[in-house]
């Protein structure tokens, strides 16, 4: 179908009532159409619906005006009431971020005691098993013990004798 032609008929429609030409117009268009007849068909009864209401009441010559006046008002309201860092727009974003990033902390924490306590408990099976195997290995563990002393302790003993 003709769309510049469709839209023209359309629009005329909502205007007034169509002459006899552009009635048959109107016709031609839709015998080599048939499957937009459906459709004008509402157009026409949409048209017939709206040219049934009352009139409008009659506004104000400064409407317009008084409208753009009220959005602007209410433009200036919104912008004073929302401001970019209110504490009723951030607070529970930063209630939620500060719930995850302690429940994460609690994970990472809990798991890292679980780490340790699997750590020593293995090197506690580990040094039973050396122990119960080979009793030789921890007979001189003291003396071995103390080869890693980070804070030697001053041999007395040996400072008295040098002075």
């Amino acid at each position: 179908m003709n769309d510049s032609a469709t839209q023209r008929i359309r629009e005329l429609l909502w205007r007034r009532t169509p002459t006899d030409a552009e009635a048959a117009e109107l016709q031609n268009l839709l015998a080599a159409h048939p499957e937009a007849r459906a459709d004008w068909e509402i157009e026409s009864m949409l048209n017939e619906a709206l040219d049934q209401l009352p009139e409008a009441p009659p506004v104000s010559s400064n409407f317009t005006a008084l409208v753009l006046q009220a959005v602007e008002s209410q433009e200036n309201i919104r912008s004073h009431t929302d401001t970019r860092w209110s504490l009723h727009r951030w607070l529970p974003r930063f209630a939620v971020a500060a719930l995850t990033l302690t429940l994460a902390l609690a994970g990472w924490h809990q798991h890292e005691v679980n780490e340790r306590a699997a750590m020593a408990r293995d090197v506690a099976q580990l040094g039973a098993a050396l122990a119960a195997s080979a009793p030789e290995l921890t007979q001189n563990f003291e003396s071995i013990r103390r080869l890693d002393d980070s804070s030697p302790k001053a041999d007395t003993d040996l400072l008295a004798l040098m002075q």
